[in-house]
């Protein structure tokens, strides 16, 4: 039983002593710790702050990358459709028993400086 209550006279010291030393801490430290902590919750609110708009932007950037991409792939396919229906015409005009190398060359030559644009 004693063992008890000296660790209960021991667990009320405790508190005491760390009031105590939080009270002088007060004192001395005060205004400065209360001066930081405003500066903390400022820099803590602007961060969130920017990364809330980081987000924004990034979402918006990654939106018209998409538009962007998609634009481009319908352009593309556009182009091939385009290509291909060039070459079907020109291979058609080429006669049929006696092939033109120098036509056929030609509309090659025509398509890859197509592609290549």
């Amino acid at each position: 039983m004693k063992n008890k209550t000296d660790e209960d006279q021991l667990e009320q010291s405790v508190p005491k002593i760390d009031t105590r030393i939080a009270a002088v801490r007060d004192l001395i430290f005060g205004e400065n710790i209360q001066q930081y902590n405003t500066e903390f919750e400022d820099v803590y609110e602007r961060i969130t702050s920017l990364e809330t708009t980081t987000k924004q932007n990034l979402a918006k950037a990654v939106d018209a990358l998409e538009t962007k991409f998609s634009d481009l792939e319908s352009l593309m396919d556009h182009k091939f459709q385009d290509l291909n229906s060039d070459l079907d015409k020109k291979l058609t005009e080429l006669d049929d028993e006696k092939t033109d190398r120098r036509k056929l060359g030609k509309a090659l030559e025509k398509i890859a400086l197509m592609l290549q644009e």
